[in-house]
């Protein structure tokens, strides 16, 4: 019995102290990627806000995942993802992603130009509830989202740098 009850209170107590480390981690979490594009802004913003055009340079909707992808100019849909265009402006892009479990995760573009070269930054903003599981997890959002939002904007400034 002894025993027993030594186990109960050692898991409450390793329980409160995940639930306390937990609380360190923001409940909101940005992954970014920027990449220099050397093209007009008015052709990045053009190829950004078509959405259309984004099965030819985006990861993650042109992925072997993707089932059923349908695109519209401000929509794409598939069975396990969808994404809407938000808002368009001369230097920002707003998009809002839905995945099949229903979570709603906001995204965007920004453009800093700066000469004949334009900065693209691309970002995902999670916003994460209080459980620790969920907490612990974003912290390897970078290491998922990064390398194919990087070779999405690689393919992006490919694109669109051999446009003339």
């Amino acid at each position: 019995m002894r025993f027993v009850k030594l186990g109960l209170i050692s898991i409450v107590a390793l329980s409160i102290v995940i639930f306390l480390l937990s609380l360190l981690i923001p409940s909101q979490v940005r992954i970014s990627r920027a990449i220099n594009i050397t093209a007009p802004k008015d052709s990045i913003i053009h190829q950004l806000s078509d959405l259309r055009q984004w099965q030819q340079w985006n990861e993650f909707t042109g992925s072997p995942e993707i089932t059923n992808p349908r695109y519209s100019n401000n929509a794409f849909t598939s069975d396990n993802l969808q994404v809407q265009l938000v808002l368009v402006k001369t230097d920002t892009i707003t998009t809002l992603w839905r995945q099949q479990g229903g979570r709603e995760i906001a995204s965007g573009f920004t453009l800093h130009q700066a000469g004949n070269t334009a900065v693209v930054q691309w970002y995902f903003d999670f916003r994460l509830k209080w459980y620790p599981w969920e907490k612990f997890a974003s912290i390897i959002f970078d290491k998922q989202l990064g390398p194919s939002m990087e070779q999405s904007l690689a393919a992006l400034k490919k694109t669109l740098e051999k446009t003339p």
